[in-house]
């Protein structure tokens, strides 16, 4: 699917584009990312790729058994909803989290002292197990998408989402190609140069 400096260039953008916006919790964009990612793999690849949403899980440390889990835990295992889900990329059989070099960021805020590696999350879907019980080695990995709930987060974005998304599709190239010069404004605030600020990616799940 995509080339390491590709995905990095597509997270890094979407990255710094958020932090400038002065609006946007970067570590819990994950719709934002989704539909950034989405859109600029249709417009700058010619991909097929889709927006999707639900419970999704992530074994990141094996010795400890830590699992990343974005869903509710309930008595019949784990759903997601409005309050507890994630959202992702999905293009040819494959899954895309382009949020996931900074995974690590939101457990560290909620209490959970993980050191979670900043790597590219990019996997065949074919490769995913049924449910977050079944992972038992790193890397492994359990997604649901749920289109409703996908159809209810897209519904609720505000005009600013749609900004940025133009914003990310205006500064986007393709590597090598540098990114040109580009700022963002609005009635709010003075005018911001657009720089790549996005933390480095240390390797592959």
């Amino acid at each position: 699917m995509l080339p390491l400096p590709d995905y990095q260039r597509v997270y890094q953008v979407i990255y710094s584009v958020l932090q400038a916006s002065g609006i946007a919790t970067t570590s819990r964009a994950c719709v934002f990312f989704a539909s950034a990612g989405a859109t600029l793999l249709r417009e700058h690849y010619g991909l097929p790729a889709t927006i999707s949403a639900g419970c999704m899980a992530l074994m990141v440390e094996e010795a400890g058994a830590q699992v990343v889990v974005y869903g509710r835990k309930t008595d019949n295992g784990f759903v997601a909803d409005l309050e507890a889900f994630h959202a992702w990329v999905e293009c040819d059989g494959w899954l895309i989290d382009f949020m996931a070099p900074i995974m690590g960021i939101a457990p560290r805020a909620d209490g959970h002292d993980w050191q979670i590696p900043r790597r590219m999350l990019q996997r065949r879907l074919a490769d995913r197990l049924p449910s977050p019980g079944d992972i038992q080695h790193q890397g492994e990995f359990a997604a649901n998408h749920d289109a409703a709930l996908a159809e209810v987060l897209l519904d609720r974005q505000s005009v600013q989402f749609e900004d940025l998304l133009n914003v990310c599709q205006t500064w986007f190239r393709r590597p090598p190609r540098p990114l040109k010069p580009l700022a963002m404004a609005d009635s709010h605030g003075p005018t911001k140069k657009l720089l790549l600020q996005a933390p480095s990616i240390d390797g592959v799940w």
